[in-house]
């Protein structure tokens, strides 16, 4: 059995991801993984990029959809693609070190990450979410 992973859902309007983990961070980095591949982010592995953000303490739902949309927002304004990510949990919230590479092209835009039907729930495995983007 795959410990994390996602998969497409089928969605009427939008799209939607379903996305596993064994703990909430590899939930974090699986839900981006799955999300650059909705967009069909390609790269260019010429120069590697690195950054560092924080996401706000709450609950992990809002930090899901807090972390999602920051990461939405480096592929379309600032053209980067994060692959590897650190998390640290602070009392203030999660402090991300990532780095990746620059954007070559992208197939299909994300306008924001959706609180729709949003529900991390836990499994005999680690945690489990449907994540609806908003196309």
């Amino acid at each position: 059995m795959v410990l994390s992973g996602y998969e497409e859902l089928e969605h009427t309007a939008d799209i939607a991801l379903r996305v596993w983990g064994e703990d909430f961070f590899t939930l974090l980095r699986q839900s981006a993984n799955g999300m650059y591949d909705l967009m069909g982010v390609d790269v260019e592995l010429t120069v590697l990029k690195k950054i560092k953000f924080k996401i706000e303490d709450n609950s992990q739902e809002i930090q899901l959809v807090d972390f999602l949309n920051e990461v939405l927002y480096l592929v379309e304004d600032e053209h980067a693609r994060y692959d590897l990510f650190v998390f640290n949990k602070v009392e203030e919230g999660i402090i991300v070190q990532a780095s990746g590479y620059g954007v070559k092209s992208l197939q299909q835009n994300i306008k924001a990450v959706t609180f729709h039907n949003l529900v991390i729930e836990e499994t005999d495995s680690g945690l489990e979410v449907s994540i609806t983007f908003d196309v």
